[in-house]
């Protein structure tokens, strides 16, 4: 596969290394001339013999929009962009390939969290900030632990640290006792892992042609991000 990637952060950059360390990934290209490139990685220059452009947000994601649906190529943007809801309708738009919605999505896949209509449902992220002194507890993984959050909307909460760890969690409790799926690494090679997952998805052909979040494909994400080596914590009760 050859991933084009447009970036100028840190979870950009990151993702660049994470695709050149997965064997699938033959070549991964940059929009950006000014960025160093080296081996299996270079400068784009025909956009057509790519099979999917990754943003983490450096460009408007209008214009990668326009460039994307000249070429007919599936485009993911690593941000939530939740006012993107129309667009071209012959290729894959997948936003939100981030921590947030991405990789929360899939820890609802997760085979210990078998989550019912009946569970109360919890999901948890973090994002860099001040932490909170009161809110919700949260039970994230190690190197974290149970930290205090804000309910940002319904059953979602975001904790907010001032280091570089981050998290991803969700909490089931129910007939079947109580379940957590998580994962506690550095924030940005989670979003990076995130990033690159979906990218690898979206040139297989997961996604419909369409506009969509990263989540509409979760099992197929856990799956991707457990083959990129993201460490995915998973605890459960006996009884409720």
């Amino acid at each position: 596969m050859r991933i084009a990637l447009d970036t100028g952060t840190p979870v950009g950059f990151r993702t660049a290394r994470v695709l050149l360390g997965d064997s699938a990934i033959t070549h991964v290209g940059v929009l950006d001339p000014t960025i160093t490139t080296t081996g299996r990685s270079g400068l784009v220059e025909d956009l057509s013999t790519y099979d999917a452009l990754v943003s983490d947000g450096t460009t408007d994601h209008h214009q990668l929009i326009g460039r994307c649906s000249v070429e007919g190529l599936p485009l993911v943007l690593w941000p939530d962009l939740p006012g993107l809801a129309t667009g071209p309708s012959h290729l894959p738009v997948i936003k939100g390939a981030n921590v947030a919605i991405g990789l929360t999505a899939a820890l609802l896949a997760h085979p210990t969290a078998d989550v019912t209509e009946k569970d109360e449902v919890r999901i948890g992220w973090t994002e860099p900030g001040a932490p909170q002194r009161t809110g919700e507890s949260m039970p994230f993984p190690d190197p974290i632990g149970s930290v205090w959050s804000t309910e940002r909307s319904q059953g979602r909460f975001v904790a907010f640290r001032d280091d570089e760890w981050g998290g991803a969690v969700i909490e089931a409790i129910g007939p079947a006792g109580i379940r957590i799926v998580g994962v506690g690494d550095h924030a940005e090679y989670m979003e990076a892992i995130t990033l690159a997952a979906v990218a690898v998805l979206a040139a297989r052909g997961t996604y419909q042609s369409i506009i969509q979040d990263a989540s509409t494909a979760p099992l197929a994400l856990l799956d991707e991000i457990t083959r990129l080596e993201l460490d995915v914590a998973a605890w459960r009760s006996t009884s409720e």
